[in-house]
This record gives C-alpha cells, structure tokens and sequence, in this order.
C-alpha cells in the first residue's frame, strides 16, 4: 500500500487544494507537471564523480604524518617541568623557508617547556616577495600565515596541560605591571660552544636559566610577571634526548593551515585520476604511484649555496643525481617540488633527453608534472594567489606521500620530508648502504658529507 487510510484524506485534500491553486493562478497542468523535478534516487556520472573527489579529499588531509598526535610522549616530558606562575616566553620573528620555521617554533616552545613558562601564540618574519633571499624582514606575520591555530592551541594543550597559552602578550595576567621590559634570551648561549650534535646537557637547561634570572636581580611573581622574548638560534637542541616517542609526536602539535592541506589532497586525486595510479589517501606513503623530487635551485638556494661552492647548487648535478635515483625506482611519474619554473621545464626536458637514448624502453615513458600542471579552474587560481611559502607547504605534503623522494642535504625541506617519513621505515640507521647521507626504502637525502662544504645537523636538531 502506498498510503493508510488514515492518510487518504489528507493526500485528497492536498491534491484538491493543488488543482483550484493552479486553475485560480492559470498554470497549464501539463506544462507544470512536464517542469518538476524527478527524483529516482539515482546520481549521474558527474555526480558521483564528485562525491568520490570529496571523500578522497577528506581522507587524504587527515595524513599530514605516519600517525595521528599521540599525547603521551609529549605529557610525559612536560610532567618533568614545574610550571612557573609570572613567567610568559614568547617566540617571535622565527625565519627562514618552511622547514625552518616550522622548527624554529617547536624549539622555541621545547624551551618553554624546560623554563616551565606560559607561551604567546607565535609568529613569523614575511619574507620579501621581491626577493626570496630576504627572510629577516621587520614585518610580523601570525602562525596562521603557515599553520592551522586552532589545530597548534589543541595539539599544544593535550601534550602540555600545565602549559598556558596567549593569543597576546597583554592577555597574561597581571601584564602591565610586569618586571621592566622583556629580556631576550637565545637558547644555546648558556652553551655556547656546544657541539654539533647540539647542547651538551639539555636538562640543566633550567638550572641555568634559573640562575641567569637570579644574576639580573629577577624574581618571577604572578603579580609582577616575567617576559621573555626567546631570539632565533639555529639546530642546537638535540631532539633525540628526549626520546624518540617525543621526537616522532613533538612535531604534530603544529599543522600545515588548512586551504593548503586541501589543495594538496586535490593534486592527490589529480595524479591519481590523470595517470590512474593506485593511490590509497589513507594511507601516508602508496607504493608504485609517483616519484617525489626535491629541486632546491631557487634564487635564494644560489645566493645562500653558490654553485662554485656547493656541488649540489649546480643544476646539472642535482638534476643527475634525480635521474639516476628515478630509474632505480623505475616510477614513471615524477612530481617536481621548486620554486623555479624555468627550472622545471629544464629538468624535464633533460630528463626527456636521457630517456631517449636510453636503451631500455621501459623507461622511455616518464611525465614530470608540477601542482600547477595539475590543478584547474578555481583551484589554480586560488593557488596562484598564494605566495611562495604557502605554495610550498602544497608540495610538501605531496613530497611526503610520494612512492619515493629525494632532495639535497643543505636544505631543511628535504630533511623535514626524509625525516618524518623515516618513521615507516624498517631501517634503524638513516645511511643503511653508506652511499648518502640518508637513504631508507622511502627517501634518500642525496651525496655525503665530502659532497658539502659544510652538512648543517639537520638529523640531530629537527623535528619531523
């Protein structure tokens, strides 16, 4: 039965009613019923097609690391800590790219941790879109310039709940009657010949910010609380003392901002669709999808790293070490990760060079594509109004979950991709065959140490 006879009556009354409304307004029967939309439950080709893009997209942004924030190793570091009620750090003009940013605010916040104080949210040097080698500028940009707030005042409040966090410094209590002005204090300079492997003794670190406080005639009450603005050092707090648990979850407290995650999420599906590659957007890393290659050769990689200096500045030699590192992997799609278009299309048309005299034809068939090549439309116009630090954090996600990767070793990018996909590895050590100076099943950091004028402790002093 379609309807009860309870409901009869009802279904005549509306019918009636529908019949004197259009014969009073002068509606044709025909033509109106002709007009309604039919509903069979059915969705078409596109439709669908839609609703299979947007689960893989939602999928996809929740694998920014191997696993999701786990709380613990981080509660149990900060339980060693005793909160000081009066003492608020903050972290401001951190520069640098990405990598370096990115860790520069977790280490300003591990010496937080270790002073036992509260934290202002913190912020970032911009740097000069006229020119990318100018990242100390005087203009001040908020965490959201490169990361997702909300997601750190989480993250940071379940790892550390006796941590108190400040949209401002004005925000802490009792702040206009502090202790004079805020001091400024860099976290290596109570060690400040320390080793390359980073401070010595990490631990005592509060013992001796205590006492430096007691030098200056400093004492911390809530009443007449103390500011301390934490300078920018560089690599020298040595991740692994505080375990490794703490070191693979430390870094998820900070989160790429969110219109990057979905842009990368829809090259994802891109490359997927476009070369029908098996890719699975729950999982971090799909195996034979897509090569991953780092090329660090952008204006400001030349000016920092002259390439009469540094082997791997030179196009030809990272461009070399790429190809060859492609066809042991034998993946015939390779996304390109720089800041250079100029350099983009030469490395494929090198690459398309090599491939023809190849004389095994398996390899023949390789495309290079760029997140540019493979968003349209909206997309690419809202990724072309990004500037050139948003634009990366696109395609360091895509690095993170290619097939394989491969960057240089004087760049905090390549090492922060290698770095956190090293968690999925099986190989304890970084260099398992001594031929770079990192190279496990999913990534290799390309050349050794003679390779480089200098080699900065990237592995010891950053957090994946």
């Amino acid at each position: 039965m379609l309807c009860s006879n309870v409901e009869r009556p009802w279904v005549v009354f509306f019918l009636s009613a529908s019949l004197v409304f259009i014969w009073t307004f002068g509606f044709d029967v025909h033509d109106a019923i002709l007009s309604m939309p039919i509903f069979t439950g059915q969705q078409g080709p596109s439709q669908e097609q839609d609703q299979v893009e947007s689960v893989f997209i939602s999928q996809a942004m929740k694998v920014e690391f191997p696993a999701p924030i786990n709380y613990k190793p981080i509660q149990e570091i900060c339980a060693r800590t005793t909160f000081q009620p009066g003492l608020l750090f903050s972290c401001e003009g951190q520069h640098g790219g990405v990598g370096m940013v990115r860790n520069q605010i977790l280490r300003c916040i591990r010496y937080a941790i270790q002073g036992g104080a509260a934290i202002v949210i913190p912020s970032m040097a911009l740097r000069n879109p006229k020119d990318l080698s100018d990242i100390e500028t005087t203009t001040e940009m908020p965490l959201e310039y490169l990361l997702d707030r909300e997601a750190f005042i989480t993250h940071l409040s379940g790892g550390c709940p006796g941590m108190r966090i400040y949209e401002r410094a004005e925000d802490f209590p009792y702040y206009e009657h502090r202790f004079g002005e805020p001091l400024t204090l860099i976290g290596s300079q109570f060690e400040p010949d320390h080793p390359r492997e980073g401070l010595t003794h990490p631990r005592e670190w509060r013992h001796s910010f205590d006492e430096w406080l007691d030098q200056q005639s400093v004492q911390i009450r809530h009443d007449a609380p103390v500011h301390i603005k934490m300078g920018q050092s560089f690599l020298e707090y040595p991740v692994s003392d505080d375990g490794d648990a703490f070191v693979r979850e430390f870094g998820k407290i900070l989160s790429f901002r969110n219109d990057t995650r979905t842009l990368a999420a829809k090259v994802l599906f891109k490359l997927q669709q476009r070369f029908r590659l098996s890719i699975d957007p729950t999982k971090a890393i799909n195996q034979d999808a897509y090569y991953g290659a780092h090329l660090r050769l952008e204006e400001d990689a030349i000016w920092a790293w002259p390439p009469e200096e540094w082997r791997f500045s030179r196009m030809e030699e990272q461009f070399e070490q790429q190809f060859q590192n492609l066809e042991r992997t034998g993946l015939s799609v390779v996304y390109v990760a720089s800041g250079n278009q100029t350099v983009v299309d030469l490395f494929s048309k090198s690459l398309s060079q090599r491939l023809e005299a190849a004389s095994s034809p398996k390899i023949r068939n390789v495309t290079v594509v760029t997140k540019h090549d493979l968003l349209q439309g909206s997309d690419r116009e809202e990724l072309d109004k990004l500037p050139f630090d948003q634009q990366a954090l696109v395609d360091f996600l895509i690095m993170f979950k290619a097939s394989a990767f491969m960057g240089v070793a004087h760049s905090s990018f390549p090492w922060t991709v290698a770095l956190r996909r090293h968690e999925l590895s099986n190989y304890t050590s970084y260099s398992n065959e001594g031929s770079d100076l990192l190279r496990d099943e999913y990534s290799v950091i390309m050349g050794m140490e003679a390779d480089y004028p200098s080699v900065d402790p990237f592995v010891y002093g950053l957090w994946p």
